[in-house]
């Protein structure tokens, strides 16, 4: 699932692998487009694509990502949850209470730069909250934080994660792209989760946003996206690094605690920057 010998900060996917593997081992199970999670989403969309040529028009360059579950070799890549890229010699935030901030993820660049531009405030993005709960209706309670990408990192630093007891969740990517233009082509397509093919949903860097309600009308530029996190079912490698399938039970399959991080009703936090450098964000769900 992952490519040798890359040259990439992130480890990346590798789609080819993934589809050789899949076409034998779930032959007869329908594609259809998906909210990205594990490898077999990503398949699937990009199956579709290919085989009802919908990579049309303009074509809008992303960085997408599947997961893997546990801490990362490499401690500043996009992740969910667990232990942030955070300096060893600087105190870890608080709220405006004075109580230590929550770490929800955080989105490393350093792979992107050709498509989301140079002069970036820093290289890896932590994004914070102020409790584990009700951040997500609040604009003012995510906290952002841009780090050097050769920062020495904390490695025995334990915070609070605003998923709970989820994950963590560390980032594989796959370079993409969004077709805005194969939108209508994509609707009239028998197949489940079609409005997922034009315009990847999951967690991305540049690209289009995938806004799931009306979106939002802003001239700031469109950043990143943090979907939610669930493994796909019944399928090998829910987790770039776990083979075993996982089931629809609550424990351990894909609705289990520790095997999701979801917002709201399977929402997405969506990230954009303005010329001076100041982060916004916006968060719809179904």
């Amino acid at each position: 699932m992952i490519i040798r010998k890359s040259s990439k900060v992130h480890a990346e996917h590798d789609l080819d692998a993934a589809g050789k593997l899949f076409a034998r081992a779930v032959a007869d199970k329908g594609l259809s487009g998906e909210l990205i999670t594990s490898p077999y989403d990503l398949y699937s969309v990009e199956t579709l694509r290919e085989r009802h040529n919908l990579r049309i028009g303009e074509a809008f360059s992303t960085d997408v990502f599947v997961f893997g579950k546990g801490e990362p070799d490499t401690p500043s890549c996009t992740k969910v949850g667990g232990r942030p890229f955070w300096p060893s010699d600087r105190e870890w935030p608080t709220s405006p209470d004075g109580s230590p901030c929550y770490f929800l993820a955080q989105f490393n660049f350093a792979d992107s730069i050709d498509i989301v531009g140079p002069g970036l405030p820093g290289m890896v993005l932590l994004l914070l909250t102020d409790s584990e709960e009700g951040w997500l209706w609040g604009a003012e309670r995510m906290y952002f934080h841009w780090m050097p990408g050769d920062i020495t990192p904390a490695n025995d630093l334990d915070v609070p994660s605003a998923i709970g007891s989820s994950g963590p969740f560390y980032g594989v990517i796959h370079r993409s792209a969004d077709y805005p233009a194969a939108e209508d082509a994509a609707f009239e397509l028998k197949v489940p989760g079609r409005y997922d093919l034009d315009i990847l949903n999951g967690t991305k860097i540049g690209g289009l946003p995938h806004f799931i309600q009306s979106g939002i009308d802003t001239d700031a530029r469109f950043l990143c996206q943090l979907g939610s996190i669930q493994a796909h079912p019944g399928v090998p490698f829910p987790w770039v690094n776990q083979r075993e399938p996982l089931g629809l039970e609550s424990s351990p399959g894909i609705y289990s605690d520790d095997n999701c991080a979801i917002f709201g009703d399977m929402g997405s936090i969506y990230l954009f920057i303005d010329d001076e450098g100041k982060v916004s964000w916006h968060f719809e769900c179904y």
